[in-house]
């Protein structure tokens, strides 16, 4: 990370991830809980995804591993510029902080580790909303933060559109 906050800071973790949900828990923040010395970390795990690449190019005597490196700088362009945007809003809203990739096998456990590491005093996240029986099968990255995190977490619903 780059940058770091001063001395009496109060440092505050963001879930970023490009979904509607994570920007709208960004907007919460910046309506209902921003002060003037905040410093904020906006941390994304990206899970890499190359289902697009066939067994056949991973391994044996076809394996193409320049179409695996190309899958993924092509996913980490996208991961760099979510960084990139999300600086760019706390810039604008005359927010101190910075977004970075962490990685991880999964996000929760990431972003509860990287809230310790970090020393936060709070976490924000959004949440999409997932039905019970979702939440069971997939799991909830907020529920597992709000569950495993030692600071207070704010999980910000999106609203209903009429």
């Amino acid at each position: 990370m780059a940058h770091a906050p001063q001395e009496g800071q109060r440092k505050v973790l963001i879930g970023i991830d490009g979904s509607e949900a994570a920007e709208n828990a960004f907007n919460w923040y910046l309506n209902n809980l921003k002060q003037p010395n905040d410093y904020v970390y906006g941390i994304t795990v990206p899970e890499y995804n190359f289902a697009g690449v066939t067994v056949i190019k991973m391994v044996g005597p076809l394996a193409d591993p320049q179409a695996l490196q190309d899958d993924f700088i092509t996913q980490h362009k996208v991961v760099e510029k979510l960084c990139s945007d999300f600086t760019a809003k706390l810039r604008q809203a005359g927010v101190k902080g910075q977004a970075d990739e962490q990685s991880g096998d999964k996000p929760g456990p990431t972003l509860v580790e990287m809230a310790e590491k970090l020393g936060v005093d709070c976490v924000i996240m959004g949440t999409r909303g997932l039905s019970k029986l979702k939440k069971l099968l997939m799991g909830s990255v907020s529920s597992y933060v709000v569950q495993h995190c030692n600071v207070p977490v704010s999980v910000i619903p999106l609203k209903k559109k009429d």
